[in-house]
């Protein structure tokens, strides 16, 4: 029975890219409900800006 080749590259840990992790930093360091609150409220002008619309006369596109 022929062996395994053995793997061409090998995968080394702790070489990540210093901007890649100083980024995930800033992403892990909001806590979620602060970024719960921001999108509820983006969803929210979504949500005012439409009914706006339909009480100004203007029709409301059809997909």
């Amino acid at each position: 029975m022929p062996s395994l080749p053995e793997p061409s590259a090998k995968i080394e840990t702790g070489t990540f890219d210093p901007t890649f992790i100083e980024f995930t930093r800033q992403i892990l360091s909001v806590p979620h409900s602060e970024i719960k609150a921001e999108l509820d409220a983006e969803r929210e002008a979504k949500r005012m800006s439409k009914s706006a619309s339909h009480a100004s006369g203007v029709p409301a596109k059809r997909t």
